[in-house]
């Protein structure tokens, strides 16, 4: 943990602010994470070897194990006669031998992960969509179709990656229940709301003038490798 924390630069004082800020009362406080470093303190909870990864950036199992020293015997007794090179192998023996195929438990985990990753990637850029088409209709975007140093994403592009990312959160969403991944009725109500909401944003953009319909097919059609778009034309429906 010291190698760690010193390595990023944090007091123990200022680790225990952090993680009381972090976790409220379920934070490890500084005299609990003194007698941690100094070894006074051997009963350590997983969850206390989580918050102690998260605030210095490494993972639960470099405090677990001293990944930079692997030919040395583990410091836990639990894990016996093993080095921790071995107790490396015992967390991570599918992942970190390449040659061997990982088996099904592994690959369901990955599979997992890799959609979810998908799943909050279509959220995030949902959020990031609609706010782009929320300040054009509060005119705070200036965009110029015809500038390539223009950093700002037209309301018609803005509209057509909106509608990917619901596509792709409903996607995802399928998958995960396909592969019975259990999505809690909040984010079900979320995608509804966000339905319901990219529906009142297109209309609202229409009645704005900011972009049209044919437009907005124009695009799609263009991403899909039918009729390209011309290298010179309005993003925008001008007066």
């Amino acid at each position: 943990m010291k190698r760690y924390r010193t390595a990023a630069k944090i007091s123990i004082a200022k680790l225990a602010d952090y993680l009381k800020q972090e976790y409220g009362d379920l934070a490890l406080s500084e005299n609990v994470l003194t007698n941690i470093e100094l070894g006074r303190k051997t009963d350590i909870s997983l969850d206390a070897t989580i918050q102690i990864a998260h605030a210095v950036h490494v993972t639960p199992l470099a405090l677990i194990c001293d990944l930079e020293e692997p030919f040395l015997l583990g410091d836990n007794p639990i894990f016996g006669n093993k080095t921790k090179y071995g107790i490396c192998r015992l967390f991570l023996s599918e992942m970190i031998v390449p040659s061997g195929p990982m088996n099904n438990a592994m690959n369901r985990i990955k599979g997992i992960l890799d959609e979810a990753m998908r799943y909050w990637t279509g959220v995030n850029n949902y959020r990031v969509y609609s706010e782009t088409l929320r300040r054009a209709l509060r005119k705070e975007i200036s965009y110029d179709p015809d500038s390539s140093e223009s950093d700002e994403l037209g309301p018609n592009f803005a509209y057509y990656y909106l509608t990917q990312s619901i596509a792709d959160i409903k996607k995802s969403v399928t998958v995960l229940e396909t592969i019975g991944v259990t999505i809690p009725e909040s984010e079900k109500e979320n995608l509804k709301k966000a339905q319901k909401s990219l529906k009142t944003l297109h209309d609202l953009c229409v009645k704005s003038d900011l972009f049209s319909d044919e437009e907005i097919e124009r695009i799609s059609d263009a991403f899909d490798g039918v009729n390209p778009l011309p290298s010179e034309r309005p993003l925008t429906v001008t007066d």
